[in-house]
């Protein structure tokens, strides 16, 4: 049967076992492979005639001899032929999307060395557009001195793929690797070029090596103070006071009792709350934040509580459910909490104790299980003397105080924080800015009565305004002309303000001094070396070299 329809060339046919396994298919049939897995499917299936649609033909399948034979007759060769110049126009089309996207320049040339295509990150990388390049011969670029060098005409001459440096007029230097593409007889029809930007690469490359000659010694010295799987990383705390006040945090994020932070303004107490909620069993849901001083009396409890419809002139029609319910099963944070009235103290009791709230003009009280933290940079054992503010309220919320220490208890923390704020300011500005020891000491003996908020803001002003690379003292005072508290401490320097001192310690041997004491605290306190390695997050062989270094004994 076989050669019978071998002899057919109008209508395709294909000849399948049982099993629909293909045992025969003329020429006609096998322009039709793409289809052959859904026409042996569907004949297996038993279906006697159907249709291709995307590809017009009709099919009738029989079965002869314990074979099925099936038999396609295209039903118009124009329409099949359209069919495929228009899918290979989409491949075109497809093909040149992908090439012009990438990120990495790509030129075509043809056999003779013409370029025919180049996509626009080409003109990005090297300077040179579409126009002054599509249609040119390669050779006359270079004798031009467009380009020093082809990877294109050297990937012809040499018959295989070439990579070179290449070096344009406008002063970009890319490496270019060039791909022949060759026709079914082995011979080069066309030259595929990918071409990446070394001048950017080499810059960066340079300012790298630059700023690690700069900053090894620093890096090295604080590598150890890096502890990647600590919480409290999130907070810049180097001196004892400011790690008690962490450690007391983190114990208290667990449990749900009052917490009470006191501090001056600007020393981070909103930092404190965020530290306490992002490791407490509340961390999936809202952490709320409220200033009490910053919101009129008169809006501070419908704010809080939520109000019912009509409760008062231009109240929401429907009613509002208040922050409470906001943060129901998370946390709220009431800042300021001494600016709070006495009135809306006697409804904050009863939200501690009974854990419900009711809407200002409601009768119905709603349940809210919620943690709230309170903080106040003001006395509030004095404003109860004075009346002020409800003792029983106060024993509620201070069940476990915390104290944020103000900027200049805690100097030891100064130097770090400037660290922190500069590489956010570099890195947000695209600059490059560093302090001279000189200007760190004086940042250091300075009494930050704005505490860690007034650093910040300063080092950002002086970082920005500054010309120099290094900021040293001079253009300290530059600056501090708009800053009269800073101006006072650097020029008049009274008995009772905070003396600058020339004579003071370089900060390599500061940072030294600091590490020395690190490791020697730590080695005491651990059974091995290798122990006491694991715990400040250092390869054991680099705590031998720096015990070795600093003469610290086990």
């Amino acid at each position: 049967m076989e050669n019978l329809f071998s002899k057919i060339n109008i209508i395709g046919v294909v000849i399948l076992n049982i099993n629909g396994e293909i045992l025969f298919s003329n020429s006609i049939a096998k322009k039709y492979t793409y289809y052959f897995e859904h026409l042996i499917e569907v004949s297996l299936e038993g279906a006697q005639s159907f249709n291709l649609v995307n590809y017009p033909a009709e099919i009738i399948t029989f079965i002869h001899n314990d074979q099925i034979v099936i038999l396609i007759n295209p039903i118009n060769d124009v329409v099949r032929l359209k069919k495929e110049i228009d899918s290979l126009q989409n491949v075109r089309i497809e093909l040149n999307e992908v090439i012009n996207s990438s990120f990495d320049g790509i030129v075509i040339s043809d056999k003779d060395g013409i370029i025919i295509h180049q996509n626009p990150s080409y003109e990005q990388i090297t300077g040179l557009s579409a126009k002054d390049c599509i249609g040119r011969s390669l050779k006359d670029l270079v004798d031009e001195g467009v380009i020093d060098a082809s990877a294109s005409l050297k990937a012809l001459k040499e018959n295989k793929e070439v990579t070179i440096l290449q070096k344009i007029n406008t002063g970009a230097i890319v490496l270019v690797s060039a791909a022949p593409i060759r026709n079914k007889n082995g011979e080069i029809e066309k030259i595929v070029n990918n071409v990446r930007d070394l001048t950017q690469l080499n810059t960066l490359e340079a300012e790298i090596q630059h700023l690690e000659k700069q900053n090894k010694q620093i890096n090295e010295e604080l590598e150890i103070l890096k502890e990647q799987n600590d919480p409290k990383l999130s907070i810049i705390a180097h001196s004892d006071i400011m790690k008690d006040a962490l450690d007391r945090a983190l114990r208290v994020a667990q449990i749900d009792s009052g917490v009470l932070i006191q501090g001056a303004s600007g020393v981070g107490k909103e930092k404190i709350v965020e530290l306490i909620h992002r490791h407490s069993l509340r961390k999936d849901y809202p952490l709320i934040k409220i200033n009490c001083g910053a919101i009129p009396e008169s809006l501070l409890e419908s704010e809080l509580f939520g109000y019912e419809s009509g409760s008062f002139t231009g109240a929401n029609q429907k009613g509002k459910a208040g922050l409470f319910e906001a943060a129901n099963h998370g946390t709220i944070f009431l800042d300021e909490i001494g600016e709070m009235p006495l009135q809306l103290q006697v409804k904050m009791l009863r939200v501690l104790q009974e854990h419900e709230i009711t809407r200002v003009g409601g009768t119905k009280t709603i349940p809210v299980d919620i943690r709230i933290i309170a903080a106040t940079h003001r006395d509030l054992s004095e404003m109860i003397t004075k009346g002020e503010f409800r003792e029983d309220l106060y024993y509620r919320l201070n069940i476990i105080p915390i104290k944020i220490p103000p900027l200049k208890e805690r100097k030891e923390d100064i130097i770090p924080l400037i660290y922190h704020f500069l590489n956010h300011i570099n890195h947000k500005y695209g600059i490059n800015r560093k302090f001279s020891n000189e200007a760190l000491n004086a940042f250091t003996n300075y009494e930050w009565p704005g505490n860690v908020r007034e650093l910040q803001n300063l080092v950002e002003r002086i970082a920005l305004m500054s010309q120099n690379p290094e900021i040293d003292l001079n253009d300290l005072q530059k600056e501090l002309q708009f800053h009269d508290n800073l101006r006072f401490s650097l020029e008049t320097s009274p008995s009772d303000s905070p003396k600058f001192s020339s004579n003071v310690e370089p900060l390599k041997d500061l940072l030294e001094s600091f590490e020395a004491k690190i490791i020697r605290d730590t080695v005491k306190n651990f059974p091995s070396i290798r122990k006491a390695a694991t715990a400040l997050k250092v390869d054991q062989s680099t705590l031998v070299r720096k015990m070795q270094k600093y003469k610290i004994t086990k």
